[in-house]
């Protein structure tokens, strides 16, 4: 296990980008197939594989990469003391970060890769409380523990790997959203 560690801390080292976006793939996509398979019950052959596919792609080209920077832009704030640096940086992503860049750019850009961009700013608006304060029920322990205690060579792959939890109910939330959505407009 260790050497599978040392391999992606190294592969991180020398390309954090696509490192950090190949990470972010393939959790969302893991994420989707679970919401499917194991929270929806779908089964194999009912399995949505371009709503996965959605997932893939919003991880690899959107997530990772912003993540990516966000992640370079905190780690390079010095403060007067360990304890400080986590509490500052926690409270950066998680009352700048979420609010203003992961919770809408996801539930945005979800919407317009389902073909639906005229859904996006009413899926934000239906999405953004009750997802924000979740996640922070979520990732503000997380993102503590984190901070902390995990090297920054390692700090994504831990994000990313409570993600995974969370990324299941995201997608099980979008979906449910676009259930929503499609069902006012087809009342009368």
């Amino acid at each position: 296990m260790s050497s599978i560690l040392g391999l992606y801390s190294a592969a991180f080292a020398r390309r954090p980008m696509a490192t950090q976006s190949a990470t972010s793939a393939v959790i969302f996509g893991a994420g989707d197939v679970i919401a499917q398979q194991l929270v929806d019950r779908r089964g194999l052959r009912n399995h949505d594989l371009i709503r996965t596919a959605r997932f893939v792609f919003y991880g690899a080209c959107l997530f990772g990469p912003v993540l990516t920077k966000w992640h370079q832009f905190i780690n390079h704030r010095h403060f007067d003391s360990p304890f400080r640096a986590v509490v500052y940086k926690v409270t950066l992503d998680q009352l700048v970060a979420a609010p203003f860049i992961t919770v809408p750019m996801f539930f945005g850009s979800m919407s317009i890769l389902e073909g639906r961009p005229d859904e996006a700013i009413p899926r934000i608006k239906n999405s953004y409380v009750p997802t924000l304060t979740r996640g922070w029920c979520l990732f503000i322990p997380a993102q503590i523990v984190n901070f902390a205690f995990v090297p920054v060579s390692m700090r994504i792959l831990f994000f990313s790997t409570v993600a995974l939890c969370w990324n299941t109910y995201l997608s099980f939330f979008n979906a449910e959203q676009r259930r929503l959505q499609e069902q006012s407009e087809n009342l009368p």
